[in-house]
């Protein structure tokens, strides 16, 4: 799995996302910044914030969360094929920094995931 597929389908949650109105309003006002780091092959960072989701170029601060695992493992997670809070609990995926803003960004993506169908 290649950080370009992860890359092509984050792409597409947060353009969704960003169209929303309604997902879009129960995003946090202040801005936070999640990594995404798949452990076979780099890093993606997303700024969440009240305007929106969006990719970062480069991040040289530290984020908030830092969710790691597979690229495989990321993108089943993305595309709602793998629960994050299971994969967590049999050490698929590990996460850094606050656990509860990446289970806020787990409950905002199964939110969407019922909406929209990747």
């Amino acid at each position: 799995m290649m950080v370009s597929e992860l890359l092509s389908i984050l792409k597409k949650i947060i353009e969704d996302v960003n169209s929303d109105y309604v997902t879009k309003k129960i995003l946090p006002s202040e801005s936070l910044v999640i990594e995404l780091r798949a452990t076979d092959n780099g890093s993606i960072y997303v700024e969440v914030s009240e305007n929106g989701l969006r990719i970062l170029d480069k991040f040289d601060g530290q984020p908030e969360s830092t969710i790691m695992s597979s690229s495989e493992n990321l993108m089943k997670i993305l595309k709602g094929e793998l629960d994050p809070v299971k994969a967590f609990f049999f050490g698929k995926v590990k996460v850094e920094g606050s656990i509860d803003i990446a289970y806020i960004i787990y409950e905002r993506l199964r939110d969407y995931q019922r909406v929209k169908k990747l």
